[in-house]
């Protein structure tokens, strides 16, 4: 089993939620101030994290418990192509599994929404 933080449509509720195979949330939680947060398309897209050091947002999430096989098999093949499986800090200073945003991505494809630290609130 791993720790997976989502930020995303697969929290619960959201579009993407049954990747997550029935999962439920271990934790509502954020992560560490370290992170610019895009919206990648707008509301009808997809967020993303990127690791910027201090100074950044605490975004908002949920954290999962995955099986390895269910991780690899059913939820990376669904995410977007501009993500990557990475590993973030969270609030607690513990670490997670996370997607985060593919490394040399223009940003003119990307809205920062990191004053809103938040998928549910951008999107709502």
């Amino acid at each position: 089993m791993v720790r997976m933080f989502l930020n995303g449509t697969a929290m619960s509720g959201g579009a993407a939620h049954h990747l997550v195979g029935g999962a439920e949330p271990l934790a509502a939680t954020t992560t560490a101030p370290r992170y610019r947060f895009w919206a990648v398309d707008g509301t009808a897209g997809y967020p993303a994290l990127e690791d910027v050091g201090p100074g950044g947002a605490a975004v908002a999430g949920e954290l999962y418990e995955l099986d390895l096989a269910h991780l690899r098999e059913v939820l990376l093949p669904g995410e977007p192509p501009l993500l990557e499986l990475g590993v973030v800090e969270l609030a607690d200073g513990s670490s997670s599994l996370a997607m985060v945003l593919r490394r040399g991505t223009p940003a003119t494809e990307l809205t920062d929404i990191s004053a809103l630290a938040s998928w549910r609130r951008y999107t709502s």
